[in-house]
């Protein structure tokens, strides 16, 4: 629930900021107030033109749009009529542990209130247990187990509250066959053996009683006795400010709904108390009960089920515990937990407080305590808590019924808070006796109120100027026999047409503004409007869609006088390049130079200038200019400007600056200037004459080293040339005729050896 209720806020707020058509379609005072997804507000002034009703944002933001006085929103009222203290009974009052007891809220479709509430559980806070057993003859075996556990429950509970009182109850099986032999006349469908009562005396003798009830089938009429025991207050004794148990003892199962129908008890069964002399008395004419009757009175009642059943019908009981709201399953035996389970549950009911609520469907609560979930606050002992809750008409009730009454309070306990919601559907002005009737503003046929004329019978139109009833002449307002009139799009006034509502025009409001074409997103791209289902162009634009300018100014650059620089046609607005490519026809390296040249005066005025003084003697309205420096200038930054421009200036200095233009729609002219010269090149004379010197010296010295080489080879050719002709002729070429040899032999005469 806390997730629908956060999802129509959200709606409620994208509404109000986006949804300003939704106040405006109002035509009466009740309706713009009562509008759930806006908190919208009513001009009742009589000189007032257009929509009277209006997002109160947008009223605020126009404060010439009704005279203040003349406005009507009502505001959000939360009074609290009555808030008793907390009381645990003292001096014989009533017990309070709810506050407060009643809310008086006057509040409009989608304001959401604050409701602010404590509680506290009393001491000793009174308690009432009725003990409901099976006495049919298969429950002897149980006989001893409950009433010891019978005991062990009024044992337990006196040590918790000194204000528990215990009764008991029987049920067997309706008296018929084929269920019974109604011949023997020991069944039953309920009986009460002891009203709730303090004395255990009483209690224990109760419990001593033998179950002797016999039947033919294993189901029993266990919700006929359930039934029986919870309608039948002033038999059974239930208090109205106890806390409320039914233990339910049983090894069998239930019949329900449908099976009566066996025995001639086909009536559907009425959720009354039938008990006359302790005993049922309808249970031939009524069927059984259905669980969700069961379940419906057991809410209603605060009434707590416990089913301590045999162990073979455990899944049953188990079944019938998800489908009974707050009731349990204990197995029956022995050592059953009941007792425990008894204690545990009603510690729990003081100890914890579960919100229910009763609400009409046009309107929704939330719980926003943060303490548990399922609406469930734990409490310590003799502590209170503090719950709140929002309250919110998503939508004015049906049968302008604008009174109605809500409860809140804890499960089980039968103190609520009642709210009496006053629901602002109706303005004040136009509550019977507020108007002036026969007004002139209404021409005489009339009741003038909140600003409008609510007209006679025979007589309708803004001003009752119309004669008839309006749907005489609907037809003429119907184009091509359509179900409507105005195409459900607008107001049928004297046969016309008038008004359409926003968004729609046409002689029968036929045509919808909002669908004409819509390029990039904007309807008739921005430049028109939309009427009679066709783009009516602003000047200067043509096309179906309004997105083609009328002349090829778009196509030029920016300080260019040529349509795509020459290169190009202008096809709506836009370039179709033959040669190059770019916006305008300029990304090449010829055109980009060109352009340059056309931009470099104004560049440079800006160089030396500010832009506001350059734009004005340029006659430049479309452009940006950004001064960086030598390094900035060459940064991936200004990576859309691709090509580089110079200009040298008279004193050889060069002026730098690069160009773009901007892919938006208006294409702006965007320069990067470097704010620094750069400096002409210095020629160095002795890197001149020393590159001339060494050329000739190389030059030279290659020269010499080639001759050198030619001449090598020119000597040993004529070298082998000669060796080959002696050696022709018959030489020895391996000998030279012209050597001598430098060794001479002498013979030593005195050598006789």
């Amino acid at each position: 629930m806390c997730l629908k209720f956060l999802l129509f806020l959200l709606c409620t707020k994208i509404c109000i900021v986006f949804c300003e058509t939704g106040c405006s379609d109002f035509e009466t005072c009740g309706s713009c107030i009562g509008y759930a997804f806006d908190r919208c507000v009513w001009c009742s002034a009589k000189e007032h033109e257009g929509s009277r009703c209006k997002s109160r944002i947008k009223a605020d933001e126009s404060k010439l749009w009704c005279k203040g006085t003349s406005i009507y929103d009502p505001e959000t009222e939360n009074n609290v009529t009555l808030n008793k203290d907390f009381n645990a009974g003292e001096k014989g009052e009533p017990v309070i542990q709810f506050r407060p007891q009643y809310l008086n809220i006057k509040a409009r479709p989608g304001i959401p209130v604050k409701i602010s509430m404590s509680y506290k559980p009393a001491k000793d806070y009174p308690l009432d247990v009725y003990y409901l057993m099976d006495y049919s003859h298969t429950m002897t075996k149980h006989a001893e187990t409950l009433k010891n556990q019978g005991f062990n429950i009024y044992n337990e509970l006196i040590k918790l509250t000194n204000n528990v009182r215990l009764g008991v109850g029987s049920f067997v099986e309706k008296n018929s066959l084929p269920y019974v032999d109604d011949t023997q006349q020991n069944s039953y469908s309920f009986k009460n053996h002891l009203s709730l009562t303090d004395n255990m005396n009483e209690f224990a003798e109760a419990l001593k009683e033998k179950p002797n009830g016999s039947n033919y089938d294993d189901p029993e009429a266990t919700l006929d006795g359930l039934m029986q025991a919870m309608v039948c207050k002033k038999e059974v004794g239930w208090r109205d400010n106890a806390r409320r148990i039914i233990v339910l003892s049983t090894d069998s199962t239930y019949h329900s709904a449908g099976d009566g129908k066996f025995v001639g008890a086909v009536r559907p069964h009425d959720m009354k108390c039938y008990v006359v002399n302790n005993t049922y008395q309808m249970e031939l004419e009524l069927d059984y009960p259905s669980v969700g009757q069961i379940n419906k009175v057991a809410a209603e009642n605060n009434i707590m089920i416990i089913f301590s059943a045999d162990k073979k019908v455990e899944q049953h009981y188990k079944t019938l515990e998800t489908k009974v709201l707050g009731s349990k399953y204990v197995p029956l035996k022995v050592d059953s937990t009941l007792v425990n389970v008894i204690k545990t549950e009603y510690l729990s009911l003081i100890r914890k407080v579960y919100l229910d609520f009763k609400i009409p469907s046009f309107m929704q609560l939330t719980l926003d305590q943060d303490c548990s979930r399922d609406n469930e606050c734990e409490l310590k002992h003799n502590q209170s808590v503090e719950l709140t809750g929002t309250l919110t008409i998503t939508s004015c009730p049906p049968k302008n019924n604008y009174k109605h009454n809500v409860e809140i309070g804890p499960r089980m306990l039968n103190e609520k808070l009642k709210i009496e919601v006053d629901i602002y559907c109706q303005c004040d002005c136009e509550k019977p006796g507020s108007g002036i009737e026969n007004s002139d503003m209404c021409n005489n046929a009339g009741t003038y109120q909140c600003g409008i004329c609510n007209c006679d019978s025979d007589r309708y139109g803004s001003t009752c100027q119309c004669n008839g009833i309006s749907t005489d002449d609907e037809d003429q307002c119907k184009k091509n026999n359509q179900t409507l009139p105005c195409s459900g799009r607008g107001t049928c006034s004297c046969g016309k047409c008038d008004p359409c509502l926003s968004g729609f025009s046409g002689p029968y409001c036929e045509y919808d503004d909002t669908a004409c074409p819509s390029p990039e997103g904007l309807l008739c791209a921005d430049h028109g409007i939309c009427k009679y289902g066709q783009c009516q162009c602003s000047p200067s634009w043509i096309g179906e869609d309004c997105r083609c300018p009328i002349n090829n100014e778009s196509c030029k650059a920016p300080y260019s006088k040529e349509v795509c620089s020459g290169n190009g046609e202008c096809s709506c607005g836009k370039c179709e390049c033959k040669v190059c490519s770019g916006q305008f026809c300029d990304d090449c390296e010829e055109v980009a130079m060109k352009r340059c040249k056309e931009l470099e005066d104004f560049a440079y005025c800006n160089f030396n200038e500010n832009k506001k003084e350059c734009d004005l003697k340029f006659n430049q309205t479309n452009t940006e200019v950004t001064l960086v420096n030598k390094t900035e200038i060459n940064s991936p930054d200004w990576y859309m400007a691709k090509y580089w421009c110079r200009k040298v200036l008279e004193d050889e200095n060069i002026f730098v600056f690069k160009y773009y233009y901007s892919t938006s729609s208006n294409s702006k002219l965007h320069l990067i200037i470097q704010n620094e010269l750069e400096k002409p090149p210095i020629a160095n004379v002795w890197i001149a004459v020393g590159s001339v010197i060494g050329a000739v010296l190389l030059i030279g010295l290659i020269t010499l080293i080639a001759w050198k080489i030619l001449v090598d080879l020119h000597d040993k050719r004529e070298y082998d040339k000669f060796a080959n002709e002696s050696a022709a002729a018959g030489f020895d070429t391996s000998i030279n005729p012209l050597y001598e040899s430098p060794a001479t032999t002498f013979q030593n005469p005195a050598y006789n050896g």
